[in-house]
């Protein structure tokens, strides 16, 4: 284990690109996936598999879900992400690693069986998250977390703008107490939200259940200390609520703190500053917090942590959509709101996998 994994750089035109298998076809998160690694410095798109509705069409064919021109993908056939032979397949075709963007409940048996042929799992599933032997890590916030695996896992897309402010903080002072209200994008609950027009409309449940559990759970877990590859979580009182609302895309949260010392709106935004700063990957944002006044839930979708992209191009900048943008900051005391917002399929998902697997092979290498 490197002793600062977080300070690692990497020179991305002296790397090798390692063959990848994409799990997700069809999906919001699959696709992102696909248009993240098509150019990146460090995988090559071997495979795409997918559901049995997709396998044995060429991926070309498959609808395109994202905002985003279809990048030039590989010419290939989409392989069926259940097959029994799909270990065999990999190997077969010298692929060292597979990005999940499967549903939990199919990532259970199909990720397992890649890991046990020695295939190098970076998920976006829920499964193994807080699974021990299986790191559940954020780059910036936990890499004391590392230990080398065949199995990783990157965290809710909720969490994000909650854990890296949250995080930043914590450097400075003690966190007694954390609360947070989200409203989340439709494209959190995948691509057929995105298609209905009264979702689009306004029309939408707003409840999402299990999100708020399984938010606080994996807080506590990455804020948590590590020993001998076993997390012992936070100890801090966390309340958290969670909630769907009409917006494409992008999760925003509203958060409140106590402290144990009072820390001046200053040192707030030089702990914001500090955070993850050091080394170079293709995804790492240029700032991990990108502040500014107030957030506007659409022209601060897409931040590389130092500026806005009206126009973004996700396959060719890794950067843009990477960075928690942080507003509305507000301190009385120990007492400390704000606001963040952060891109749930881009940083909140295939990014922040994608990131991971940089950060592991920085690590490995």
């Amino acid at each position: 284990m490197n002793p600062r994994p977080q300070n690692i750089e990497v020179n991305p035109k002296a790397m090798h690109r390692h063959k990848a298998i994409v799990l997700g076809a069809g999906g919001l998160v699959g696709q992102r996936l696909q248009q993240r690694l098509v150019n990146h410095p460090m995988f090559e798109i071997a495979a795409v598999a997918g559901s049995p509705s997709s396998a044995g069409r060429q991926l070309s064919e498959i609808a395109w879900r994202l905002d985003e021109p279809r990048p030039a993908l590989p010419e290939m056939v989409v392989v069926d992400s259940n097959a029994e032979n799909l270990s065999e397949l990999c190997r077969s075709m010298n692929i060292e690693y597979a990005f999940s963007a499967l549903p939990s409940s199919i990532a259970t048996d199909v990720e397992k069986a890649l890991v046990n042929a020695g295939i190098t799992v970076f998920s976006n599933a829920s499964s193994y998250r807080r699974v021990q032997s299986v790191p559940l890590l954020i780059p910036e916030i936990n890499p004391q977390h590392y230990h080398e695996s065949r199995h990783y896992c990157a965290t809710n897309c909720t969490l994000i703008p909650l854990v890296l402010p949250v995080a930043a903080l914590a450097k400075a002072t003690e966190i007694r107490s954390v609360k947070m209200r989200s409203e989340q994008a439709l494209s959190g609950a995948g691509w057929s939200l995105l298609f209905d027009q009264d979702a689009l409309a306004g029309r939408v449940n707003p409840s999402i259940e299990g999100e708020a559990e399984k938010t606080a759970a994996e807080f506590l877990h990455v804020m948590g200390e590590c020993s001998n590859q076993l997390v012992t979580p936070a100890g801090m009182d966390v309340e958290i609520h969670c909630e769907r609302v009409a917006r494409p895309n992008g999760h925003q949260v509203f958060v409140e703190l106590v402290t144990s010392q009072p820390l001046n709106h200053d040192q707030i935004i030089e702990a914001f500053r500090m955070l993850g700063l050091g080394g170079e990957l293709p995804s790492r944002p240029n700032q991990a917090i990108h502040l500014v006044e107030q957030i506007d839930v659409d022209r601060h979708l897409w931040s590389d942590g130092t500026s806005f992209n009206d126009d973004p191009d996700p396959s060719e900048d890794l950067k843009t959509g990477m960075a928690v943008v942080v507003g509305n900051l507000s301190v009385n005391g120990c007492e400390i709101s704000f606001s963040a917002y952060s891109h749930n399929t881009v940083r909140g998902a295939a990014g922040g996998v994608v990131y991971l697997a940089e950060f592991v092979l920085a690590n490995t290498s």
